[in-house]
């Protein structure tokens, strides 16, 4: 497979200044807890999907020396990645402009591949993950993390974020994604023939001031500045009026006492076989 079909493939939550700023609050000691325990200093690790890098830079640290590659199709994101890995003066990791269908590096060329949030955007799920198992050595490790908006919680409701549930679902849909990717990870794994799969999930929870502040600012701002608003109008499953409403709501549930928000992120980790 090319690299065309990604680059037609339209990210759902696209990489707006908002987007990346929200992305790059994101560390390796969360988002890659499943793995941490599996990785020691000297490994080469890939990090497929990388967007700004944060989680990226965590796993850099961890590994060192071993190298660290960090991959996107975000030109921006990869710019801001790159900078910050130079500040931090981290000369075992590099950024490169890649497709995780056809990534630019040899058999088994390293010992982890990593992926956060990534196969929930794309549309051919299998095809992605055949390809990471190429570029991992026999008896490396694969590790992936997808949320599961279907076990989307929030309290207290508010008409305009469950219209927001609605529309993001259908225009995650219409750009070939899953949204409930992380239900279904032991299968798309056990598919592609893997040894040692563990399945894990963790739950993200929202409910101090700050966390639920934070959070509704960060997608009304999204809805407003990003694509996660723009293509729902695009697609005719809202108005623009709708979406500057939904922004709204969620500023005001962010402020509101009772706010709380919540949902499940599945993890697979498994061994190529050898």
């Amino acid at each position: 497979m090319t690299q065309e079909p990604l680059r037609h493939e339209k990210y759902t939550h696209g990489h707006a200044p908002a987007t990346l700023r929200q992305h790059a609050q994101r560390t390796a000691d969360e988002a890659a807890a499943f793995l941490l325990p599996h990785l020691r200093p000297g490994m080469r690790l890939l990090d497929v999907g990388c967007g700004p890098g944060s989680i990226t830079r965590g796993l850099a640290e961890r590994l060192a020396p071993g190298q660290v590659v960090g991959i996107d199709l975000s030109r921006d994101a990869l710019e801001g990645a790159r900078r910050e890995a130079a500040a931090r003066g981290l000369t075992n990791l590099r950024f490169e402009e890649a497709s995780v269908y056809e990534m630019p590096f040899a058999d088994g060329s390293f010992d982890v591949v990593y992926a956060h949030q990534v196969l929930q955007h794309l549309r051919e799920r299998p095809s992605a993950v055949r390809e990471m198992l190429r570029v991992v050595r026999p008896g490396g490790l694969v590790a992936v993390r997808d949320v599961d908006w279907g076990t989307a919680a929030y309290w207290p409701r508010d008409r305009w974020i469950d219209r927001f549930i609605e529309v993001h679902h259908q225009a995650w849909y219409k750009n070939g994604g899953e949204p409930q990717m992380g239900r279904q990870l032991r299968a798309l794994f056990n598919a592609a023939g893997v040894d040692d799969l563990e399945i894990s999930a963790a739950v993200w929870c929202y409910a101090t001031p700050d966390e639920t502040s934070a959070w509704g600012e960060a997608y009304a701002d999204r809805l407003l500045t990003s694509p996660m608003g723009e293509r729902p109008v695009e697609y005719g499953f809202a108005t623009r009026a709708e979406i500057e409403s939904m922004a709204a709501a969620f500023r005001a549930w962010g402020t509101h006492p009772d706010a709380t928000w919540m949902f499940i992120h599945i993890a697979a980790l498994a061994r190529k076989a050898v």
